[in-house]
């Protein structure tokens, strides 16, 4: 499979923003942040869209290293909590734990953006190994992820990100 295509080139390259968006957060306003954030959400779901179908070739076989560790993961749930503070918590219907409920679920921003972060950051980790068939998995795998968890991980904290942004500044923390 040739993954030297634009539409993979414009995919990593919204993969790499999403992540910077996280990383380089510190001087951020919360509102900025969720500005920003909210455009690297929409970016990398419009590039994973996109992307080429990854199926005609099974790369099952090949064994992933995974980079996020279990502290990488809780950083980017507190940098992200800290940032959106009381914005971070919204109620969805669109929830794993709504089967076992009949009120809306209340769901934060951070935990869904870590669940992205995690499998982005080790796609990017992966692909960078420049072995074919590594990276090839590694894209695969990850648009696997986005149609079966978190592109609706990142809609659903699309919406709660745009009902904040969307707010007049007098309902801002």
């Amino acid at each position: 499979m040739d993954i030297n295509n634009q539409e993979t080139i414009n995919f990593i390259k919204s993969a790499i923003l999403f992540c910077r968006v996280i990383e380089q957060s510190a001087d951020d306003t919360s509102k900025d942040f969720a500005k920003k954030l909210a455009g690297s959400l929409a970016g990398l779901y419009a590039a994973t869209v996109d992307l080429p179908s990854y199926d005609e070739e099974d790369y099952d076989y090949i064994d992933l290293e995974c980079k996020v560790t279990e502290a990488m993961y809780n950083s980017v749930i507190q940098i992200v909590s800290d940032k959106l503070g009381a914005h971070d918590d919204f109620l969805t219907v669109d929830h794993v734990d709504m089967q076992y409920s009949d009120t809306p679920i209340v769901a934060h921003v951070s935990e869904d953006i870590a669940d992205i972060y995690q499998d982005i950051v080790d796609m990017t980790h992966r692909i960078q190994s420049a072995d074919n068939a590594i990276m090839c998995a590694a894209l695969k795998e990850c648009v696997d992820h986005f149609h079966d968890f978190w592109g609706q991980c990142l809609t659903r904290s699309l919406g709660a990100l745009h009902s904040y942004i969307s707010a007049p500044d007098d309902e801002e923390d």
